[in-house]
């Protein structure tokens, strides 16, 4: 069973650098992977244009499959598409959404 370290190496190659979706361009200069029972959270830190800010992105249980022994490229790339989406989900909602606002904190 690959530890949180592990599968945050894992997660690196996908998730770190210049991230694009639509017209928005974001850079992940950090991230870190914090595992509980059943889930795991993705701490990501990242930059825009003139921003800096860090975001907990939770993990649904399907995901934590990522955790099960050797995870072929294929989930890997899957769990990192998914918090890609989650990651730019949250940039495009957190001034409107409750929710979303309290998964990031602007560190600037």
């Amino acid at each position: 069973m690959p530890s949180a370290s592990e599968v945050r190496d894992l997660l690196v190659p996908h998730l770190m650098g210049k991230l694009f979706c639509g017209s928005s361009a974001l850079t992940v200069t950090g991230l870190d992977v914090v595992e509980h029972e059943r889930t795991f959270t993705l701490v990501m830190e990242l930059k825009s244009t003139s921003q800096r800010w860090r975001v907990r992105l939770e993990s649904d249980r399907s995901e934590m499959a990522i955790f099960d022994g050797a995870p072929p490229y294929d989930l890997v790339r899957s769990v990192a598409n998914s918090f890609h989406a989650h990651l730019f989900e949250w940039w495009d909602t957190k001034g409107s959404n409750r929710r979303a606002t309290k998964l990031g904190e602007r560190l600037d």
